[in-house]
Parts: structure tokens; sequence; C-alpha cells
């Protein structure tokens, strides 16, 4: 057993301050099937900083306390709405730039680039990804580079992935 000496975050998270001057990222999650990764991706978009997140897809056919429960205090400290895709991008302000998160022919590796400070950053859904409409919506398309055998991640995960990479970017320099 390692003995670590005791720790209260309170007190240092208290002591280092991190701030945003304008608004966020936004969150466009596209057909997430699961209630628990989009509890994940509200308290990841709240714990960053983001301005809301849009979930496109059926808001009647998902549990929305279980959400709720995942996302726990950040439920009421985002803005978080369910849209359809006719509709989403009406939530966008027209200054952010529209980037998928997925590895295509012709995306970046989210690290050499230079994030948009004004971003929607748009997720696919566990199962399938984006769709060949949605990616046209995008603007950019940013993959994260993986040096294992496996080359995918759950959808919080790559959404924790982008939005560190954008903070390192964008609030910590």
């Amino acid at each position: 057993m390692v003995n670590c000496p005791e720790t209260k975050s309170a007190p240092l998270f208290s002591k280092v301050k991190y701030s945003i001057e304008e608004e966020g990222p936004i969150i466009v999650a596209y057909h997430f099937k699961s209630p628990e990764n989009m509890g994940h991706i509200i308290r990841l978009a709240s714990n960053f900083g983001c301005s809301k997140v849009l979930l496109i897809g059926d808001k009647d056919g998902v549990r929305h306390t279980k959400i709720k429960k995942v996302a726990g205090a950040a439920a009421g400290q985002i803005e978080w709405l369910f849209c359809d895709e006719n509709n989403w991008k009406d939530y966008i302000p027209e200054k952010y730039v529209i980037a998928a998160i997925e590895t295509t022919d012709h995306s970046d590796c989210i690290t050499t680039v230079n994030l948009p400070k004004n971003v929607a950053f748009v997720l696919g859904s566990e199962i399938f990804g984006l769709s060949s409409e949605m990616l046209k919506e995008c603007a950019h398309f940013y993959h994260i580079p993986m040096i294992g055998a496996i080359k995918s991640m759950n959808v919080s995960h790559a959404c924790s992935v982008a939005l560190y990479e954008w903070v390192r970017q964008n609030i910590t320099k």
C-alpha cells in the first residue's frame, strides 16, 4: 500500500483559477444511444466551460433521469437540450466553427492544428459515428492520435480529449 499525504481538493481548486473571456465551446452529440454517455458529456462540458450541449435525437426514447444522475450537479449548471437534425444549427452562433471529432480521409490530428476559439465539436453516435449528411455540415475534421492497437475510444473519452486540447491551446497559454 502506498502512503499518500492527505489532500483536500477544494483548497487546491480555490487557489487555481482558470476563466474563459468569451463563450466556451459547444458540444453537439449526434444520435447518442446511451444516457450514460449523454450525462458524461454534459458533465465534461460543464467542467471545461462549454456554453451548451446539443443532443440531436429522440428525447422521448431516452431516460432523462439517468442522464441527470450521471451528469450530477452539472445538469443544472450548463444549458443542454434536445434538438433534431433540422434545427440544431439554430442554436449555434454564426461566429462558431463546426468541427467533427472523427477520423476521416482528410481529418487533421487535433494536437497539430490551432483549434478555433469559437468551436462547436460534433461527436457521432457510439455505434455508427457521424452520417455523411452530418459530416457535410462540418468545416473541419479532427482525429485523436492513438498509438495502440485499438483505434477507437468511447465517445465521452473522445470529448474529454478534444476539450482538454481546446483548453490547453486557448485558455492555459
